[in-house]
This record gives structure tokens, sequence and C-alpha cells, in this order.
């Protein structure tokens, strides 16, 4: 059905490079959100059941790849990067085979992963890894590809790629619903090239465009809508996708600092790209109509509107989004340009482009690759956690939070944090409560009375609120400062926050078990000294 081309000496060459780069971001350290999704994909694997026993406001897409790489590779950084790692090559390598014929030289073709993929490891970093709009960029590509594939074809081959293509999409709302226009302008195109430029008729175009594509996408949803349905979850579903992300956006109001910082971010990192693509798009779209430019440019626009209507977050992971089809056209522009480059007779000159053009990106790749080396490579746990301080410097702070809870004596059981998931994720503890304590900024009003409710009825051990949730806790509903206060005592108090222990778990049997074994062995020792 798709004849696609082999691979040649310069593709492999190219996959090694992005691979190297790949390694040497491998040991990073998880953020916040990436110590959430372990924890949540973690309590997966011991039976629980998102959103009604672990509740996140995204959709479940990410929560199945963390799930996914845990069970491969283990619930930790370097397991979750691993399954990352094999994920983007496997991507680089699809770009290579379904691309050449959209360039003319072929050695350009075959920059595509390092333009794309490897951009993308070169600009990340611990806030941006394993993040959903990067992980989303594979499935949307083939989306798009895969329809583009279908306006050369009729019949049952046509059927086939929109069918997959459906599919594709369909994976991609599993990641996040409020993609829904970037695939929906894909197959838009499609469907207006064949009423406008081949004239078919109404009944080809339900049959061989809107059936496929609709099963297509149907089917991945109908998995997930079936699983949340075995388990009585459709009602707190329902209320996640569709009722919640209204009310958070009808109670928030634009920041413009996250705004500034995220397009400062994007254009310090991808300024050069962005100016090749520019030529691309110059040329592609006004001498040559290339319909593959045009829904390229159509993901690139439409990203942009999505990450600026996401008024209440606006991270600058979001960007992310941007990097497939800015690196395809940036390579695309660089196609256009290559017989001139070949053409200049200085080689200082050629260099000196050429590191004009990599400057931002070799800056990042170079600040990583030293800090990798000064820790002789992160290859053991001291060295990885050294490495690691580097670029989060809040690591040894974070940790040292946590040391009392694996020492003897401490009380076991689940712990709540409002504050950072890292504190769940070093601890190795679970969140005692369904809803997470991780964005409590984004707590609608229902939510914080049932926060107080899950507490109420969990009783955790140990609970450590953020001095800057605190503030917000005392803002928005003093009755859970008040639920602490009143069962639980002040057990250490930081610069970043308190730890607060439950009255009640004082006089826990299995303690007093641990404290009247050690006292027996203690005098028996003494004794025994006598």
């Amino acid at each position: 059905m798709i004849n696609l081309p082999k691979l040649n000496k310069i593709d492999f060459l190219v996959l090694i490079c992005v691979l190297i780069i790949g390694l040497i971001n491998l040991p990073f350290p998880f953020a916040g959100d990436q110590a959430l999704f372990t924890t949540g994909a973690l309590e997966m694997q011991q039976g629980k059941v998102l959103y009604r026993d672990f509740w996140d406001l995204k959709q479940p897409g990410i929560y199945y790849f963390y799930f996914l790489a845990g069970t491969l590779f283990g619930f930790n950084d370097i397991g979750i990067h691993i399954f990352e790692l094999i994920y983007m090559m496997l991507f680089s390598i699809i770009l290579q085979l379904t691309l050449k014929s959209y360039f003319r030289h072929q050695i350009v073709a075959s920059l595509v992963p390092l333009l794309t993929v490897g951009v993308y490891y070169i600009v990340s970093y611990h806030k941006q890894f394993t993040q959903v709009e990067g992980l989303v960029g594979f499935p949307l590509f083939l989306c798009l590809w895969l329809t583009h594939q279908s306006f050369n074809h009729e019949g049952k081959q046509r059927f086939i790629q929109l069918l997959l293509s459906g599919f594709m999409g369909g994976i991609v709302l599993i990641f996040k619903l409020i993609f829904l226009p970037i695939l929906l302008c894909f197959w838009l195109t499609i469907f207006l090239h064949s009423i406008l430029v081949k004239h078919q008729k109404a009944k080809i175009i339900i049959l061989e465009i809107c059936l496929p594509i609709f099963i297509g996408i149907l089917f991945p949803i109908l998995l997930t809508v079936s699983y949340f349905a075995s388990v009585d979850s459709l009602s707190i579903v329902y209320k996640t996708f569709f009722v919640y992300p209204s009310q958070v956006v009808a109670n928030g109001r634009l920041d413009k600092s996250k705004l500034l910082s995220g397009n400062r971010w994007f254009l310090k990192n991808f300024i050069t790209l962005v100016v090749m693509a520019l030529v691309a798009v110059n040329v592609s779209l006004r001498k040559n109509k290339d319909l593959l430019t045009l829904l390229l440019v159509v993901w690139f626009v439409l990203g942009l509107g999505i990450i600026f209507i996401q008024i209440r977050s606006l991270w600058i992971y979001h960007y992310l989004l941007l990097f497939v089809p800015t690196g395809i056209l940036a390579t695309k522009g660089l196609d256009i340009l290559w017989e001139r480059f070949k053409e200049l007779s200085s080689p200082i000159i050629k260099i000196l482009l050429s590191l004009l053009f990599l400057s931002p990106l070799l800056w990042n790749l170079q600040i990583k690759s030293i800090a990798l080396v000064k820790n002789n490579f992160a290859l053991t746990e001291d060295t990885r956690f050294k490495y690691q301080s580097v670029f989060r410097g809040d690591y040894a702070s974070l940790r040292s939070e946590i040391a009392f809870l694996s020492q003897p004596g401490s009380l076991p059981g689940e712990i709540l944090v409002a504050g950072d998931p890292s504190i769940y994720y070093f601890s190795g503890r679970t969140q005692a409560t369904s809803l997470n304590a991780w964005s409590l900024e984004l707590f609608l009003p229902e939510q914080w009375p049932q926060l107080l409710g899950e507490l109420d009825s969990s009783k955790p051990p140990y609970i450590f609120i953020t001095n800057k949730y605190q503030a917000l806790i005392k803002e928005e509903f003093p009755k859970i400062l008040e639920f602490v206060e009143k069962r639980y005592h002040i057990l250490s108090k930081t610069s970043y926050g308190t730890w607060y222990l439950n009255h009640s778990r004082n006089s826990d049997p299995r303690l007093l078990k641990e404290v009247g074994d050690l006292s027996f062995s203690i005098l028996t020792t003494y004794l025994g000294l006598l």
C-alpha cells in the first residue's frame, strides 16, 4: 500500500548523532509534572483507577505512556527516559522513511531527525522532557503524512490510509482533546480537495473519506471509554474532560508574564530554524503550491493558537507542540538553499554560516555535555545526583525534606504533599487522596471540600504543605488548615514548607512494636555487658 524508501549510510550516521544527543539527556532529573505522572502510573500498576483513585486534569494518554515505560524499564527517571529515547528514535526513522520525496537533495533529507528530534533533545530541560506536547508530535505527524498520501490515491488504498490517519488522530486526542482543531484542518484539506479539485460525488466522499476517518478515530477512543465504563468511572471522566477545563478557563485570566517568557524561550532556541522555515514557506507555497508544506503550516499556526488559548497555564513545554513542523520546514528551507550554499567558494564562510545557523543549539548542547563529563557521565547514583543537581538546584533540598521518611521509626502509609510531587517520587510513597495537590491554584470551588473529606477519611500519617500553598489554602479554603492544625502537629519547618504529623498515628501499634523491640534489644545488650 505504501512504498517506503530504504535508509542509506548518511541516514544511519544522522540517526547515530541523534542517539548520542539523546543519551546525553538520559540521566536528566524529573520535574514536578514528570514525578506526578510516574506516581500516577505506579498507582495504576498497583490496581488504582485513573481519575477515580488518582485524579489529574490531563487526558489519559500521558499516563498510559508512563505506565508502559515504567512497566518495561522501571518507574524512575532513567526508565522513563529510556522509553522516551526509543520512542523518539523510532520517530526519527519514520521521518527519514516518509519524507525522502519531499526534498530535492537526499543529503538534506537525511538531516530531518537532527532538526526535529535532535533539536527537541538539545533545547529541552527537566521541565520539558516527556511532556504531552513533545510526545504527541509522533502520532500527529503520522496523521498528517497519511492524510497527505491519500491525496494521490482513490478507492481501497485511500480508505486504508485515512483509516490509519483517523486512528493516529484518535491517539492524539487521548493525549489531549484540545488538539482536535489541528486534526480537523488536516482532514478538511482532503475533503475540500476531493470537492473542488477532483469534483467527486458526495457518496464517494462519504465512503472513502468521512467513514474511514470516523472509524479510525473512534477505535482508540472507544477502547478508552470501554475501560472507564468497566470500572464505573465514566461520570468523573466526562467531568474531567469536558466540564472542568471550561470552568478553569472561565475562572482565569491571561498570564502575560508566562506568555512573554514562553515566546522568548521559543524564539531564543528556534530563531534560526524559524528563519529557514519561512524560506521554505515562501518558496513552496508561492511557487510550487506544495500540499505537505501547507499542512505543516496549518499545524504550526493552529498549534500556536492552541498554546495561546490555554490562558491558565502557558507553560514553556507547550511550545514543543511546534518542534516537528518547525524542524521539517527548516530542513525544507535548507534544501532550497543547498545549491547556493555549495556554490560558496570559501570553506571558512561555509563553516561560519553553519555555526551561525546552529549557534543557539550548540550552546545548550555544550552546557549539557560539559556537565555530563564533569560528573563522570552520571554512571553511578552519586554522580547522577550531582549531575541532576546542576540542572535542578532544589534537588538536594527536596531529598533532604524526605530523609526522615526512610528512617527507622517513621510511620508507614500514604502521605499528602501540597507542593512538588517529586517528594512522592523521592520517598517512594504514594498520595493518600485521589486529588493531587500539585496544582491547587487550578482547583474549582467544589474540589476544596472534596480534598478535605478525603483527608478526613484517609488520615495520612504525614502532610507536607509548601509555604506558597499555605497562603493559597488560607485564602481559598482555610478549613483545610483548621483541620490540619486540629488533627496534626508540626513535625518540622523549613524555608520550603512544613511537615505535619498526625496525632492519632503516634500510637500506631506497628510503631509501638518497633520501639518496644528496639528497647528490649538495648536492654538485653546492656545486661549482657554487666
